[in-house]
């Protein structure tokens, strides 16, 4: 009779344990991450169709259209590209002589509100910037990252080193997860392929500039990577870089994320090149002087659009 009594009882603990178990982790996964209980809010899918009906972006060898990502949950995209270079191909001339630099600098009071630098004599192209590894995006993402990289990061570059930038590495695109990897956190922007992160920009040289070391690094690296940061922000809608928080120490996080209240976040706040330069201990711009620009043609992409009807909506 004791025998059968305290099998009962060892029976009972171990349902009881296992309920516990499976409520625990059922109180998990709807206290966690929001992946698998959101819909997908309806602008994503019409932002994508708009971009792709705008022929802003080009389909070709750099830049094309994969199979539909549905899920986990509310994750994925309608329409999403995968995307191997960004940038549009541009012609970029300089000329020996003097150009004045103008910046007001509330931040430092000591920085000359004007300076005059020799830019050298060159013609520079530069083309599309490859990325490695290829990125999964929407088509408003990397309609704003061709236009970041052609009117910001190619000019920066070739402004602080006389060169185009070659290869873009980047550490995160599409990705379904929540912010900063954290499952319990608000879902991504990554998780709808709107955000893009980027760890280094390799020049035309090989000479490779990390987000995690040029932050606080030579007198030009700094110079172009705040330059390059503060483009990001007049472009995007999130810009987070080394100082904006300890999940952004080794790359610059952009994204297209859309708030009610329509705010935009730049953080750490944009400091222009020149000023990052000069107070990054040298104490004046030495070997790290930006170069002045007197002219830009960009020459048009030879790919052909990509163009969906609405007719394939579903």
């Amino acid at each position: 009779m004791r025998r059968a009594i305290s099998l009962r009882l060892v029976s009972f603990r171990l349902v009881r344990w296992q309920l516990f178990g499976c409520c625990l982790l059922l109180g998990l996964n709807a206290c966690g991450t929001r992946i698998s209980f959101e819909e997908r809010e309806p602008w994503r899918r019409e932002a994508e169709v708009s971009c792709l009906n705008s022929g802003a972006v080009k389909e070709g060898p750099s830049v094309t259209m994969v199979k539909a990502i549905e899920g986990p949950g509310v994750c994925g995209a309608d329409y999403p590209l995968r995307v191997a270079a960004l940038g549009e191909p541009a012609v970029t001339s300089f000329a020996e002589e003097a150009a004045p630099l103008r910046t007001a600098i509330r931040a430092a009071p000591d920085y000359p509100r004007s300076a005059t630098v020799t830019a050298r004599s060159a013609t520079v192209t530069a083309r599309p910037a490859a990325v490695t590894p290829a990125a999964t995006l929407a088509c408003p993402m990397v309609s704003a990252l061709d236009r970041f990289v052609s009117e910001t990061v190619q000019p920066a570059a070739i402004r602080w080193f006389g060169q185009p930038v070659a290869t873009i590495r980047q550490i995160s695109a599409y990705s379904c997860r929540g912010m900063n990897d954290n499952p319990f956190a608000r879902i991504s922007e990554h998780a709808f392929g709107n955000a893009l992160d980027i760890a280094a920009f390799m020049l035309a040289d090989g000479h490779t500039i990390t987000v995690k070391n040029g932050w606080r690094g030579t007198p030009a690296e700094q110079g172009f990577l705040h330059d390059v940061e503060e483009g990001a922000c007049a472009m995007f809608t999130t810009v987070l870089a080394p100082g904006s928080n300890a999940y952004h120490e080794d790359h610059m996080h952009v994204d297209l994320m859309r708030r009610q209240s329509g705010r935009t976040i730049c953080q750490p706040h944009p400091l222009p090149g020149e000023a990052a330069a000069f107070l990054s201990g040298s104490g004046h711009h030495g070997d790290a002087r930006p170069m002045g620009t007197t002219g830009a043609a960009a020459a048009p992409r030879p790919d052909r659009s990509l163009s969906l009807a609405i007719a394939r909506d579903r």
